[in-house]
This record gives structure tokens, C-alpha cells and sequence, in this order.
């Protein structure tokens, strides 16, 4: 009868697990409401796990994009999700400073609020973190690594050398319109597209950013 007798489910790492199947853009469930208020349930049975800080900061962080492409209820102000965000990204870095993608988050955070120093410093952080063997352990596989230094080496390549000279204020506003109104006929991979054209088009990521929340809030 002992080999029987299985632990009781944890019931935060259970919320956690619903908050990633709700978080998923690829699923149909996909629901940033109900994604955020597991990853929230998850904190209050147990804050002291660095990853559900961490997936709750990332939600937060992509609020902006979200309400763009895929169309979000929201009870704040957009902008100011990333407050919000930074927040619990610095909590989970308390909680364990190996996670690379803390600070590769915060890193675009700072580009979004044109804090781009700030911005540098974090990318050199998960460069140096994607380095270290011990960011290579589980959870964190070799692969992986590489491909998080690899985003990290093109954000601070961007923040040296801007997009290029494609910048198009006019074009990116645009793109914007258009990811929104294939965002509202439901046709979502045609809304990602745009919004990637308008990241290219953008001046920089703090005008992006708060042209993104003028426009979906």
C-alpha cells in the first residue's frame, strides 16, 4: 500500500503550472487574466520561489505587446505594468541572481523606459551569468545558455549601434495599426509580424514603448 501513498499535489507549483499553460500564446487557452492571477496565487502559498517572480515579471513586462497583438483586459494604466514587472524581477534576483533571464528582462525594461546604461549593464550581466558552469545546471541546459548570451550579445550590439538606420516613426506606427487590426480579425502569427516590423521602424524602444501603450491603452 506504501508505493501507493503519493505527496499531496503542491498547490502553488500547481497555480504555477496553470499560470505557463495560460501564458502559452500558441495554445488556444492563451489568457493573460488568468495566466497573471495563478503566477499572483503561486507568490501568496510561496514567495520564496525564484521562478514564479520571475514568470509573473515577465507577464508584467509583456503586457504592452500583448495588448497590441493578442488583445488584453487591463485594470492599469499599461505603462505601468513595467514598474510592476521590475519589481518582481528583482525580488526573483534576491531570491537567485544564476537566472539569466531576470536580467535580460530587465535589460529590455530599461530600453523601454530609455534607461539604456542601465539596459547595458544587465545585458553584460546575463552574459557573464550564461557564462558561469553553474548557470549550465538544471534548469538551465548548455544550449540554452549559449542562445540567452547569444540575445543578450545582440541587445547590447543594438543599444551600440541602433536599428541600423531603418528608423521610420511614420512606418512603425503603422505596423502598429496593422498588428491591431489583424490582432482584431484573430489572425495573431500576422499581428507578431507586425510588431517585430515595428521594432525595426522604431526610433528606439522607449518611443516604441510608449507609443505601444497610447495605442493599445
Amino acid at each position: 500500500m506504501f508505493l501507493f501513498n503519493r505527496p499531496p499535489i503542491d498547490e502553488a507549483e500547481k497555480h504555477y503550472k496553470q499560470g505557463l499553460n495560460y501564458r502559452d500564446r500558441k495554445k488556444s487557452d492563451f489568457n493573460f487574466d488568468l495566466a497573471i492571477n495563478n503566477f499572483r496565487e503561486a507568490i501568496r502559498l510561496n514567495p520564496e520561489i525564484e521562478s514564479y517572480h520571475r514568470e509573473l515579471g515577465k507577464m508584467y513586462a509583456a503586457a504592452p505587446l500583448l495588448a497590441i497583438t493578442r488583445g488584453i483586459s487591463h485594470s492599469i494604466p499599461l505603462e505601468q505594468y513595467i514598474e510592476l514587472a521590475m519589481d518582481e524581477l528583482n525580488q526573483a534576483r534576491d531570491l537567485d541572481s544564476s537566472q539569466v533571464e531576470i536580467y535580460l528582462v530587465l535589460g529590455e525594461i530599461y530600453m523601454y523606459t530609455g534607461r539604456n546604461q542601465k539596459a547595458q549593464e544587465s545585458f553584460r550581466t546575463a552574459v557573464i551569468t550564461a557564462s558561469t558552469p553553474f548557470s549550465f545546471l538544471f534548469p538551465l541546459s548548455f544550449i540554452d545558455g549559449l542562445l540567452l548570451k547569444a540575445y543578450a550579445k545582440r541587445r547590447l550590439k543594438h543599444l551600440e549601434q541602433g536599428n541600423g538606420g531603418q528608423s521610420n516613426s511614420k512606418m512603425a506606427v503603422t505596423c502598429l495599426e496593422r498588428a491591431i487590426a489583424y490582432r482584431d480579425q484573430a489572425q495573431y502569427n500576422l499581428a507578431d509580424k507586425q510588431l517585430l516590423s515595428a521594432f525595426q521602424f522604431a526610433p528606439d524602444w522607449a518611443w516604441l514603448h510608449k507609443t505601444i501603450c497610447k495605442l493599445a491603452g
